[in-house]
């Protein structure tokens, strides 16, 4: 019986150390992750690429001239803070579309607080991400802006992620209903952010660098970009308002992923006539007064936080900043990187079957060999320490059942449940998904934590596991329920986007 006791006592202590190891790393995922969020906010990023006054770009120095500030997405509103500082007394107008409840987001905070008197027009829309009639407004006033400039005139253009739905204005006679539906139809088919861009500019009257072709009077267009695609193609960022797609059918390209979804010849005829039409990207000669810059993507955000980390003596290895795919496939992959390097970290793989692993692993998410190569070293070299590894990119999720959730939520459940089925991984193994715009799908939440420890506690907690939440994309409900929604990641929107953040921290 005192045997039974000891057994017993012990078990409770070793869980209750557990628990405590868990909370401390679910703490430090969560640090992490506000850092990076925190080196992309729209001020960070304006400081990084002009550092001091006397490194100001040319951009701003046309003294003589009218400015005029336009912008559309979710980290609009602090860009133009910003251009208002840098510009002064020059800038004349301005009309931005940002996402329905920014200002009363971001109320006192300077960072995102135009002056008392400026001259720049806020117009929220696009609730959820989706267009709207005030989208459609919005859109319409910044053409108009576009269109009036002069050779006296130049047009500052601000474009960040979110700026598809906040700058919609359907080539007519679509309607919006109708642009609308096929968009959802193909999000909800899985179809990747390069693929929505296609058919989004096919179908605009803005996107793809229409609206530039509407400044072609001004004396420069000049476009400050935040990517939220993987690979920073700035030509379809926001659908690429200012970028002529001069390297692409982009008609065809549309068609074609309308095809691959199964989706031609189900929009409207309209639609179909629309993008079975040729495109006219005007005279190009009148574009040579547009340039681009773009001040921020991912890699800010995944630097900042392998930094962060290593200052604070944790080890760090960048897997990727191109990670794509759908989050079932993904899950699979970072359950498999996290099992393998356990069991190598635990000696239960030799360095050879390790580097055979990783090779086919590193293969699936397109690294180079030099890439795979520098992964193994230095895997290899830290095999001692606990491991951080830093993803970044932006999955996709095919939705087949009628629950609430997000694709890093989900994300982070799918793995949850994984590594859960695995033998000998431990319960300190954490995963952390979330997106940098502090949103994630139509939820309040920015994304989630994932661990075997999650799938545990759940079932402690209900006495069942919660995988038929997986199979009914209910991500949300279940993280909802779980320990009054402790595992969620929570930061309300952040004022920027650069895409997803994957951390997975290997503490054993």
């Amino acid at each position: 019986m005192k045997e039974r006791f000891l057994m017993i006592r012990s078990y409770r202590l070793i869980s209750r150390r557990m628990s405590t190891l868990n909370c401390a790393n679910v703490n430090k995922l969560r640090e992490l992750f506000s850092y990076g969020v925190e080196a992309v906010k729209p001020r960070s990023l304006f400081e990084g690429y002009y550092k001091t006054a006397s490194e100001i770009h040319e951009s701003f120095n046309h003294v003589q001239k009218r400015y005029h500030v336009i912008g559309f997405g979710k980290a609009v509103l602090g860009m133009a803070v910003q251009m208002e500082k840098l510009l002064g007394h020059r800038l004349c107008s301005g009309c931005i579309s940002i996402p329905v409840g920014t200002s009363e987001r971001f109320a006192g905070d300077v960072e995102f607080s135009l002056s008392p008197n400026t001259v720049i027009e806020i117009i929220e829309c696009a609730r959820d991400n989706l267009p709207d009639e005030r989208s459609l407004m919005a859109a319409s006033k910044i053409r108009q802006i576009a269109d009036s400039m002069t050779s006296e005139d130049i047009l500052c253009v601000l474009v960040s992620g979110g700026g598809s739905a906040l700058l919609c204005l359907p080539k007519a006679p679509i309607t919006l209903p109708e642009k609308l539906q096929i968009i959802k139809s193909l999000s909800t088919a899985g179809a990747s952010i390069d693929e929505l861009n296609y058919v989004r500019i096919a179908l605009s009257d803005v996107k793809g660098g229409q609206l530039a072709l509407q400044a072609k009077n001004a004396f420069r267009v000049y476009s400050y970009v935040i990517s939220d695609i993987v690979g920073d193609p700035i030509e379809l960022i926001a659908s690429g308002p200012t970028v002529i797609p001069k390297w692409v059918d982009v008609n065809r390209k549309a068609k074609d992923v309308l095809i691959k979804y199964g989706l031609w010849g189900k929009p409207s005829s309209v639609a179909m006539q629309i993008i079975e039409q040729p495109r006219d990207n005007g005279d190009k000669t009148n574009t040579d007064n547009n340039e681009l810059f773009l001040l921020g993507s991912n890699a800010v955000a995944v630097n900042c936080i392998v930094q962060r980390a290593q200052s604070e003596g944790l080890k760090c290895i960048v897997l990727s900043k191109q990670v794509e795919g759908n989050v079932a496939e993904l899950s699979a992959m970072y359950v498999e990187l996290a099992a393998i390097l356990h069991n190598f970290k635990k000696g239960h793989l030799s360095e050879s079957v390790m580097t055979d692993k990783f090779g086919t692993l590193l293969l699936k998410l397109k690294c180079t060999d030099a890439e795979k190569v520098e992964f193994i070293r230095q895997v290899v070299d830290w095999k001692e320490d606990p491991l951080l590894i830093v993803g970044a990119g932006e999955p996709t999720v095919c939705v087949s059942g009628s629950g609430k959730g997000g694709r890093n939520q989900e994300l982070a459940l799918r793995f949850s449940y994984g590594l859960h089925a695995l033998e000998n991984v431990p319960d300190s193994v954490c995963f952390l998904s979330a997106g940098t715009d502090g949103i994630d799908g139509p939820t309040d939440a920015a994304g989630a934590i994932g661990g075997a420890f999650v799938a545990n506690e759940y079932r402690e907690s209900f006495q069942r596991d919660g995988t038929s939440f997986i199979e009914n994309n209910d991500s949300y409900r279940f993280y909802e329920a779980l320990n009054s929604g402790y595992y969620f990641v929570k930061t309300g929107h952040t004022g920027t986007n650069v895409m997803d953040l994957h951390m997975l921290l290997i503490d054993s």
